[in-house]
């Protein structure tokens, strides 16, 4: 999107705030540069939080509830975002993915959950506890809101395949036609699946050698290495690119601009959700307030008619159109959890050199 069209859309208002906050992000500006209206001040509570999952839509009751909304930083990645806390950055509440669990509360920088301070605990899904490292010694660290698959999407009309796998990623064929996105974890199940490794997410001293080799072939073949929804839909849309590494909301997003987009096996399910940050600035009521309130299931039927993801609340898909949650993969939302490769915890160690590998392959790009 030009400068022209996106002055046209926003006084349209066909800009989502999500759509707004990664122009912004793409500009190197914030949501504190170009604030949307608010009427009363903010609550005394801090998110930091994902692109778009701000939305008052996800929380009418604490909303209505508070006549306000959250201060709001934003991360690109849950690396980054580990290292700013780390930094001494503070907020009361933070939205890691269940990968990532583990690592923060080793780093001291969440805390438990008094999961009775929050009325519809037990409405969540039990499935989405399953992950490893969510629960500690008996004590909840992270309260699962947010669950999908993301997964290598590909432009038929471009990328002229007749049976797809990961490999088009690398497939020279295909050379700055394609994108990667640059987080780690990513960059890990990824490669792996182009690797064949039995667990992309514990890979074998083999196997980390062999990546080296396919990371830098990724890297080789992508036109960009993406870090917003934004820099890969709108390349998608112009026919810069065939084929990336995606959100799956954008399969509709795009779908919706005339722009086929086809899933490739294996898909990748993953979940995230909130996490108590330690020495938090504001009110810790207020932070269970919110928690409860994004357990709300009208909240849950708006993340999934908006985004296409699933709601912890199992009773959010009752008030959604089952062509709707068909269409998203969300009939079956257990089943969804316990198919492809599932996003899983990395060993600390192999995660600390596939960091330092990947960081130095991006910058000798």
């Amino acid at each position: 999107m030009n400068v022209n069209q996106f002055k046209d859309h926003l006084r349209a208002g066909k800009l989502s705030r999500r759509q707004l906050h990664g122009a912004l992000g793409a500009a190197g500006l914030t949501a504190v540069a170009m604030p949307l209206s608010r009427a009363h001040a903010a609550p005394d509570l801090t998110l930091f939080e994902w692109n778009g999952y701000e939305l008052p839509e996800f929380h009418p009751e604490f909303t209505s509830m508070y006549g306000g909304e959250p201060n709001v930083s934003f991360f690109a990645d849950e690396e980054s975002a580990l290292q700013k806390m780390r930094a001494g950055y503070r907020a009361d509440l933070s939205h890691p993915c269940t990968a990532s669990v583990s690592r923060w509360r080793e780093a001291g920088i969440i805390k438990p959950i008094d999961t009775s301070r929050i009325e519809r605990w037990d409405e969540i899904i039990p499935d989405l506890f399953k992950p490893k490292g969510l629960i500690h010694d008996g004590q909840h660290y992270f309260m699962p809101w947010d669950f999908g698959y993301s997964a290598i999407g590909y432009n038929p009309e471009i990328i002229d395949v007749a049976d797809p796998t990961f490999e088009i990623m690398v497939d020279p064929r295909f050379a700055g036609r394609v994108s990667m996105n640059g987080q780690l974890d990513v960059a890990v199940a990824v490669g792996g699946v182009i690797g064949g490794f039995a667990n992309p997410f514990d890979p074998t001293e083999a196997e980390m050698v062999a990546l080296e080799g396919i990371w830098r072939r990724l890297l080789e073949n992508s036109r960009f290495v993406w870090s917003d929804i934004t820099e890969y839909e709108q390349a998608f849309a112009s026919g810069e690119i065939g084929a990336a590494y995606i959100w799956t909301s954008s399969i509709a997003t795009l779908a919706a601009q005339g722009v086929e987009l086809l899933p490739v096996a294996p898909i990748l399910p993953w979940v995230c959700g909130f996490a108590i940050n330690v020495d938090g600035p504001g009110t810790e009521q207020v932070a269970y307030d919110y928690l409860n309130a994004m357990l709300d299931p009208e909240g849950g039927a708006a993340l999934i008619e908006l985004y296409g993801y699933g709601h912890a609340n199992a009773n959010s898909y009752a008030l959604v159109d089952p062509a709707v949650l068909k269409a998203n993969g969300l009939s079956d939302p257990v089943g969804l959890l316990n198919s492809g490769i599932f996003f899983d915890e990395i060993p600390q160690a192999k995660r600390d050199r596939l960091i330092a590998m990947w960081d130095e392959i991006q910058a000798g790009m």
